[in-house]
């Protein structure tokens, strides 16, 4: 009873702090709260909400429809930008906190998910960290992107899979709620998608083995990386991934049936016997090698049919072996961690297999082997590597969560295609097209490094190894620069030998809680994310989109913590210090966001009246009411502008048809279609970068400066009719 009455106080506390903190922000002033939202891209989201708000439908601009954002926010900015008609700033204010109510409903569900296994001040210290840690707050819950719900329906997934993946006798609405859950963490942000989908497999194993749980989510996201790596490792990312790489979608589709298949059937998903590795490898051997064979004449006739262009034939090589080597080392590693008895012995598999002349219990050359493997294979029934008694419960689970999955994102997908004329956002379809251009908005990967997420300023793992890199900035800016890589060197190699003392231990214990919470899929549901990007040629990569990696840092971070509690209360530290230490840490991640709210949201007007609209006001004093601008980006300038169109010339937020015309170099017949007046944007950017500089060339007069920006007249040339 108790613990509950310090459940509740605990909640209840981190709902009021996080209340108090961000009332003070959303009743700042406007010249404050606009540094509340530092991204042009949430804008997009806003101006999109107000005009469907308004019945113009989606459309940023009034006049092309678009899809270039996750469906689960919009559908919350709609009724907030519905109040935009009153006051500019009164949804500005609503949504700020909605995002903190989303991240806080985060840290309680993360708390009561802790607290089965850690103890009850490392869960609520974790939880404070993921609410009110400023680095954390700037990227979850600040900017107004989409951040906060992801955040949260991904730890209410988490929460509801640890609850009851073990329950053999699960109600079905019990996983119809989980699939809910599951299907709106994947419309909240789309690359969820491989979260969700691999911690569902998770739970729909929930019955089996720690053993077959393991490989069988192991074996998808290998299937998954090792696609895609094969043809990165084959074209690299650039102009010559986009052009070859048509027959991918193809190769992991047909690898996500016919490999797990062929494992099931050369027996890789029975339980594990003692088998020794020569066995395991040619198990694997043959497996792999049917599926790859299959599918590498099936991608052969496609490309014959004229279905794609392009089809590097190394690919399913590389392909091959890359998912041979991940198939034996998951196994080899899961036998030594979750080595069990078998559930029956080989002689049960198959009344007749001793009958078999190669089938002996005696030491035999590796050709008798390869023998007696085939003779068991040919003796399986089908009955018996299919038992219905055994997949019953999967499958249930399966086709009621994922049925919700499918139909969920399905919907969304029918919709984007039928409403818009594209399945998938515009906007990830043109940052991997950027990949092809001599543009500003960034480069391909470059190295080993950068492909499994460790990007300097917005990778995947910058809050795991924000330490290090602050370590590196200091000495660089106080020292000397040479002396930064030294120190980066040495306080990661420090980092990770104190991990190593925490850990070994105690290496059991934290095996035992990674399998109850789930962190197994959960990773590598995040690095199939991450690989969805590096290996892609995605160029333009943003720190909003690893919210997921940001939440599996802090939880490991609590694992951390509690190793070091065991191993300070092993060497009689006394309760009382150590509770003391978790309340001091508390306090300082809570005096963290007090000073950054503070010096972020000063309550002091501007001098200047409505600082924050002055270039803005500017561009309307030098256009007229009426007039269509294009801009690069223009989030921000549209929501606030009055009067004047704002056109999306990137094309994040504008039509699949417009970037159809940007590919084929058409795009400015279709601006001269629509009678654009203007264009406003950075005088490099718009003049020389691609693809505007030879988009726009000979088509605009300087007539203007504002700020950093140059005001650009539209005049097509002579005979092009606007």
């Amino acid at each position: 009873m108790f613990f509950r009455r310090a459940r509740i106080s605990f909640e209840s506390g981190l709902i009021i702090l996080s209340l108090l903190f961000h009332l003070y922000v959303i009743f700042s002033p406007a010249d404050s709260l606009v540094n509340w939202y530092t991204s042009d891209d949430a804008f997009y989201y806003f101006q999109v909400a107000r005009n469907i708000a308004n019945g113009l439908g989606a459309t940023f601009d009034g006049i092309n429809l678009t899809n270039g954002f996750h469906p689960l926010w919009m559908l919350v900015c709609i009724p907030v930008f519905s109040l935009a008609k009153f006051d500019l700033f009164l949804p500005l204010r609503l949504l700020a906190l909605i995002s903190a109510a989303y991240n806080t409903a985060a840290g309680v569900l993360l708390y009561r998910l802790l607290k089965k296994y850690l103890s009850q001040g490392v869960a609520a210290l974790t939880a404070l960290i993921l609410v009110f840690t400023p680095s954390i707050h700037l990227v979850i819950v600040q900017r107004g992107m989409e951040t906060s719900i992801s955040a949260f329906f991904l730890v209410w997934l988490l929460y509801l899979v640890n609850r009851w993946r073990d329950d053999p006798a699960l109600p079905p609405k019990k996983s119809v709620l989980l699939g809910l859950v599951a299907g709106l963490a994947i419309l909240a942000r789309l690359d969820n998608v491989f979260v969700v989908l691999l911690v569902g497999v998770w739970f729909v194993m929930g019955t089996a083995s720690v053993y077959l749980r393991t490989v069988v989510v192991g074996d998808l996201a290998f299937i998954f990386a090792s696609g895609l790596l094969s043809y990165y490792i084959r074209l690299r990312a650039g102009p010559f991934y986009l052009q070859y790489s048509a027959s991918l979608p193809w190769l992991v589709g047909m690898a996500f049936i016919l490999k797990p298949l062929a494992f099931s059937a050369f027996g890789l998903y029975r339980p594990p016997e003692k088998r020794s590795l020569w066995e395991l490898i040619w198990r694997s051997f043959l497996a792999v090698s049917s599926a790859s064979f299959v599918i590498g004449v099936s991608l052969l006739l496609l490309k014959s049919l004229h279905v794609y262009e392009g089809l590097p034939r190394s690919v399913v090589i590389i392909d091959w072996a890359g998912t041979l080597v991940g198939v034996i080392g998951l196994r080899w590693i899961a036998l030594k961690l979750f080595a069990e008895k078998p559930s029956f012995s080989k002689s049960q598999i198959s009344s007749g297999a001793g009958s078999h002349a190669c089938v002996s219990g005696a030491w035999k050359p590796p050709r008798q082997r390869i023998c007696d493997q085939l003779s068991l294979l040919a003796a399986l029934p089908f009955a018996r590597w299919f038992d219905w008694r055994q997949w019953k419960t999967p499958i249930l689970r399966a086709v009621r969560y994922f049925g919700l999955v499918g139909l969920l994102l399905g919907s969304y997908m029918t919709w984007s295609y039928l409403y818009v004329g594209t399945a998938m956002p515009v906007s990830s379809q043109i940052k991997r097209w950027w990949s092809s251009l001599d543009t500003v908005y960034g480069v391909v990967v470059r190295n080993v490094a950068e492909l499994f997420g460790f990007i300097e300023g917005s990778g995947p793992w910058q809050l795991a190894t924000s330490p290090v890199s602050m370590a590196g900035s200091y000495v660089e800016n106080r020292f000397r620069e040479n002396y930064a890589s030294v120190t980066i060197y040495l306080v990661a190699a420090l980092l990770v030998f104190i991990i190593l003392v925490l850990v070994i231990p105690h290496r059991k214990l934290i095996s035992e809680w990674a399998e109850h919470l789930g962190l197994f899929p959960l990773f590598l549901g995040l690095y199939a994310q991450i690989f969805s990007y590096t290996a892609t040629s995605y160029i333009n990569i943003r720190a909003w989109y690893w919210v997921g990696e940001m939440l599996i840092t802090v939880i490991c971070l609590g694992l951390l913590l509690e190793s070091l509690r065991l191993g300070l209360q092993r060497l009689g530290l006394k309760t009382v210090i150590w509770r003391g230490l978790v309340a001091a840490l508390g306090i300082w991640v809570l005096l963290a966001i007090a000073i950054m709210l503070w010096t972020r949201f000063p309550y002091e007007q501007s001098m200047e009246e409505e600082g924050y609209l002055t270039y803005i006001r500017a561009l309307e004093k030098a256009t007229r009411p009426g007039d269509l601008i294009g801009m690069t980006g223009g989030g921000e300038v549209a929501y606030f502008i009055q009067g004047r169109t704002i056109i999306n010339l990137d094309g994040l937020i504008n039509s699949p048809q417009y970037f159809r015309l940007m590919k084929e170099s058409q795009a400015t017949a279709y601006l001269e279609k629509l009678g654009l007046d203007y264009v406003y944007g950075m005088p490099y950017v718009v003049t020389v970068s691609e693809p505007y500089g030879a988009m726009l060339a000979d088509r605009m007069q300087l007539i203007d400066r504002i700020g950093e920006f140059g005001l650009y007249r539209y005049t097509p040339p002579a005979g092009v009719a606007p």
